[in-house]
C-alpha cells in the first residue's frame, strides 16, 4: 500500500514537473515573441517598469494594454516558478527583477524606484 502511494507521489511529481517545463518554454517564447513591440513602447515612453517586476501603461499607444496585459500574466507565471523552486515569494522574486530590469534599462525608458516615483532613465 506505501509502495503505491509513493510510486503515485512520484508520478505526479514527474507530471507536474514536465507540465512546468512545458509551461515555463511556451511562457519564454511568448514573451521573446512580445520582447521587441515592449521595446518600441518603451522607447516611446508609453509604458514602463516598475519597482515589482511588471510593466506598466504610462502613456497611450494602440495596443499597449493589451499587450503589457499578456507580459504580466507571463511574468507573474514566471516569479511564481522560480518562486516555487527557491522558497522564495513571488513577490521578492518580482523584486529582485525590477532592480535588474531598471539597472540595465536603455536611457530614456520609465523605470520606478523603490520608493514609487517614476523617472526616465
Amino acid at each position: 500500500m506505501i509502495a503505491r502511494l509513493l510510486a503515485a507521489c512520484l508520478a505526479l511529481c514527474a507530471f507536474t514537473a514536465t507540465v512546468s517545463a512545458q509551461s515555463a518554454a511556451a511562457i519564454r517564447q511568448r514573451m521573446e515573441q512580445r520582447l521587441p513591440q515592449l521595446d518600441e513602447l518603451k522607447a516611446k515612453g508609453a509604458i514602463g517598469e516598475n519597482n515589482r517586476g511588471f510593466v506598466e501603461v504610462r502613456g497611450s499607444a494602440g495596443n499597449a494594454a493589451s499587450l503589457v496585459s499578456d507580459e504580466n500574466r507571463d511574468r507573474e507565471s514566471v516569479y511564481a516558478l522560480i518562486a516555487q523552486q527557491t522558497g522564495a515569494s513571488a513577490d521578492s522574486v518580482g523584486r529582485a527583477r525590477a532592480k535588474q530590469i531598471a539597472a540595465n534599462a536603455r536611457s530614456g525608458v520609465w523605470v520606478q524606484d523603490e520608493s514609487g516615483a517614476w523617472k526616465k532613465k
